[in-house]
């Protein structure tokens, strides 16, 4: 069943993009509110600011939500046009916008509110159970450790694929199944609220300091340079003329995380 999903899917992206040229596909997993839910109302600050800055050069933007390692397949099969909330080491064969949407820190860590483990180096990460997402970019020194473990006889990490891999880890934190999970700080306390477990957790710190994510587009497809050049400029627009700043109030994101 999931073959035939999989394959009407790429034919119809594949037909999608031979017939119109002015619609975007753009493609990820849920990372609200970074990027919400395909069917959501609001489908995220990302998402809102792209179908913005694309429309300013007639384009239309689709979003449409599936795992993050398929998405990011996708749009290398030219299937999609794009992926959303990408860091550059998470495809460093794509075409990257030069004006970043967001800042973020892929790697910031977080546990249960009575725990007292606290991060200090890498050593430091060998005394408890971690989860994180299979194919995130969590910067250099917590891939390596990832890629270093998952050979390892030791079960410390718990990397999680597929759907809703956010909220399926922060009630394997809660569950105690985990002792801390790694994510962007935006993304795991919008969710907690959504859970109603904001109290039972807290951040204990960020690995390294905010870098920028982007939409990113396909490497296969030759319209891709033109397409990140009108990002560019519709996010140039949307920055001078304030609407940038009012689709992150919406959103709850703070200044630090779009200027």
């Amino acid at each position: 069943m999931l073959r035939v999903i999989c394959f009407c899917l790429s034919v119809f992206s594949s037909v999608v993009l031979s017939s119109n040229d002015k619609l975007v596909l753009i493609a990820g997993d849920n990372w609200c509110p970074v990027n919400c839910g395909e069917t959501d109302q609001n489908k995220g600050f990302m998402i809102d600011v792209a179908t913005e800055a694309l429309a300013i050069s007639g384009y239309q933007v689709r979003y449409i939500e599936m795992p993050w390692l398929r998405a990011i397949q996708q749009a290398r099969e030219g299937k999609v046009h794009a992926i959303v909330g990408a860091f550059k080491d998470d495809a460093p064969d794509f075409y990257f916008p030069k004006v970043p949407i967001l800042k973020l820190s892929p790697n910031t860590l977080f546990t249960l509110s009575d725990s007292t483990w606290v991060y200090k180096n890498r050593h430091s990460l060998n005394k408890i159970r971690l989860g994180a997402v299979q194919g995130y970019d969590y910067g250099n020194l917590l891939n390596a450790y990832i890629k270093s473990h998952r050979s390892s006889p030791n079960t410390y990490i718990t990397l999680l694929t597929g759907d809703n891999v956010v909220t399926r880890s922060l009630k394997l934190l809660t569950s105690k199944r985990i002792d801390a999970y790694v994510d962007a700080g935006p993304v795991v306390w919008y969710q907690a609220k959504q859970l109603g477990i904001g109290d039972k957790i807290k951040s204990v710190g960020s690995i390294s300091p905010l870098e920028p994510a982007y939409i990113a587009f396909s490497p296969r497809l030759t319209d891709s340079e033109q397409l990140t050049l009108a990002l560019d400029l519709g996010v140039l627009r949307l920055q001078l003329d304030g609407r940038l700043a009012n689709i992150a109030k919406k959103y709850g994101l703070q200044e630090e995380y779009f200027r």
